[in-house]
């Protein structure tokens, strides 16, 4: 049996059509952190942030580091957004575990673009036509969401000879 565990879970659902609410949980043998962020959509765009820390190390102390989450609302989730995080949650002004945490949830709060893409009957039919053609999924999903070019390995400008582009825009 390990003597230390953690678990982080994100949550997401549809506030109306314009907006998201991403709900997380750290929690570990020490902690249990929570934050909520509402967020616009398709801007990305942090409408609300709350949150809190219920089981700590130093209780009536914790607490004050969760006073930076209001600063988050007008941040827009995207490149860079990590770098915006460290700043506002990073270090000595806040809490580590909160770092964590938002840092979690901004990376899945950009499937929400998949699920929403996914469940529009154009998609749906797109989807369809490609079938399991990996390189033209990848073209469709970089055209539906630009802002995953150069996210990860799979939508890299050096992958694109692994799909079969020689990434000089040639065939």
């Amino acid at each position: 049996m390990a003597v230390f565990s953690r678990t982080i879970n994100v949550e997401m659902d549809w506030i109306g059509e314009g907006a998201f609410e991403i709900r997380g949980a750290l929690n570990d043998n020490v902690h249990s952190v929570e934050a909520r962020l509402m967020v616009g959509y398709p801007d990305f765009i942090i409408k609300e942030a709350s949150g809190g820390i219920s089981r700590m190390p130093y209780p009536g102390y914790c607490q004050g580091a969760y006073a930076v989450l209001p600063k988050f609302v007008g941040e827009r989730i995207g490149r860079g957004f990590r770098k915006r995080v460290g700043e506002l949650a990073g270090g000595a002004a806040s809490c580590n575990h909160l770092h964590t945490l938002i840092n979690d949830m901004a990376t899945c709060a950009f499937q929400m673009n998949y699920y929403r893409a996914k469940n529009d009957p154009q998609a749906i039919e797109a989807f369809g036509e490609i079938g399991d053609d990996h390189a033209r999924r990848r073209e469709l999903v970089l055209s539906w969401m630009p802002q995953l070019r150069n996210s990860c390995y799979v939508f890299s400008e050096a992958a694109d000879s692994v799909f079969g582009k020689s990434g000089d825009g040639a065939e």
